[in-house]
């Protein structure tokens, strides 16, 4: 297989629209071998075609491939026509989210298909703007026409359609999520020098602050904690990381798990981990009961949950590790400062080898990774901007943030090769 790992993140500007191309065929002729291999069926259209693999093989392949497509794509379409497009996709979500408000998706049957005529009238929607919702989506593969006026499923819309936590990512993002992204020059114009938890697009939008939304709005809290679960079971290969980024085996005794919701981690590195205890701290009750209910009894007596703010001094001494994973970064620099803080009562009460673990993801250097892999986290980090006023960084930011918050902090390694990076904090002692 040809190794592309090392490929350079920034294409050359004079990269050739068949040099590109034949990129593209070598790297889909690996992924075939690969997929024969492995004994995994390609990917196709059909319903029945089940996801591809992940496995870091088949990312690394799948980060080349992607790269080489987008930057041809670009290229063949040219600056307006591309611009043109990517301007437009506004009105695509607009319809998907038609079809996700008028519930499209679960009233097309999973198996044949059903009238277009029927499908307005379920919905309680004209059968005019019925057809031309559910025939623009067609043209990204969603839905599927294959006799005229009877509407079935592609295989994405079947996804959607079977799998609620999946369903809800999408929805929750294009109702509240999209809502207030639309208001991000209004917020900005107004407050262009700050931002924090009660000042940000959302609150510009819906009038409070994301977390007094769903305390308001329990139907869309309920969505939005599906909508978590979802993107964990999107994102479960990012655990690979915190489980093999650093050596859990070296360490002896009880690992707290900071603002760690309902314990999902302390239960997967229990059972990985036998040597090891767990305490799992957050200060949403209703999520550390919903972890104790969900706890398997091997391990009641290994993992422990405790009601508490990480913004308050950390109660527990004695540790083998702190571990706050995808919290900080929805929360503004002082708000995080006072965060890292809050560690070192629990930090100068343990061992001088105790670690303070960050979760996280690190923002690379531009250009550093592909572009559509950059994107992604950069995507998030403007989820941060739009819905808490808060921000993903780069490791510099943290190292400041650390430092800011006490001078004795320091970074001893960082693993930053994903999407979900890791840090490795200590408490320097004289």
């Amino acid at each position: 297989m040809t190794d592309h790992t090392n490929t350079v993140a920034v294409q050359d500007p004079s990269s050739s629209i068949l040099g590109l191309a034949q990129d593209v065929l070598e790297l889909t002729q690996d992924m075939t071998k690969y997929f024969q291999a492995n004994n995994i069926a390609a990917p196709t259209f059909a319903l029945s075609s089940q996801d591809p693999p992940d496995t870091p093989d088949y990312r690394r392949l799948h980060a080349s491939l992607k790269s080489r497509l987008e930057d041809l794509l670009h290229l063949i379409d040219g600056p307006s026509k591309w611009l043109r497009a990517f301007c437009c996709t506004g009105y695509d979500l607009g319809a998907l989210q038609i079809a996700l408000d008028f519930d499209f998706f679960e009233l097309v049957p999973a198996s044949g298909d059903i009238a277009l005529e029927d499908l307005a009238d379920k919905a309680e929607l004209d059968v005019d703007r019925t057809g031309r919702v559910v025939r623009q989506l067609m043209t990204y593969r969603i839905f599927d026409e294959l006799r005229p006026r009877m509407i079935s499923h592609s295989s994405t819309s079947l996804a959607m359609r079977q799998d609620e936590d999946l369903r809800s990512v999408v929805h929750y993002s294009l109702d509240e999520m999209l809502k207030a992204a639309a208001d991000c020059n209004v917020s900005l114009k107004a407050n262009p020098h700050e931002s924090h938890q009660n000042l940000n697009p959302f609150v510009t939008r819906h009038g409070v602050g994301i977390f007094e939304f769903y305390k308001n709005n329990p139907d869309k809290a309920r969505r939005f904690a599906k909508a978590m679960a979802g993107l964990r079971k999107m994102d479960r290969h990012l655990d690979y990381l915190l489980k093999d980024g650093f050596d859990w085996s070296a360490i002896k005794g009880t690992v707290v798990d900071c603002g760690g919701g309902n314990g999902h981690i302390s239960k997967s590195l229990a059972q990985l981990y036998p040597d090891l205890n767990f305490v799992v701290q957050d200060s949403n009750a209703e999520m550390l009961s919903e972890g104790k209910e969900s706890l398997p009894d091997s391990l009641r007596d290994r993992v422990k949950y405790s009601q508490h703010s990480f913004f308050d001094p950390q109660p527990v001494t004695d540790a083998a590790a702190f571990l706050i994973r995808q919290c900080t970064h929805n929360w503004a620099d002082r708000d995080v400062v006072t965060i890292f803080k809050s560690f070192v009562p629990g930090l100068e009460g343990s061992s001088p080898d105790t670690p303070l673990l960050i979760n996280d993801i690190i923002i690379p250097e531009p250009g550093k990774w592909p572009r559509h892999q950059e994107r992604i986290v950069r995507q998030v980090d403007m989820v941060m901007l739009v819905n808490c006023g808060a921000k993903q960084r780069n490791e510099a930011e943290f190292a400041a943030l650390l430092k800011e918050a006490d001078s004795r902090y320091v970074i001893r390694n960082t693993f930053d090769n994903g999407p979900l990076g890791l840090l490795e904090v200590y408490l320097e002692r004289s």
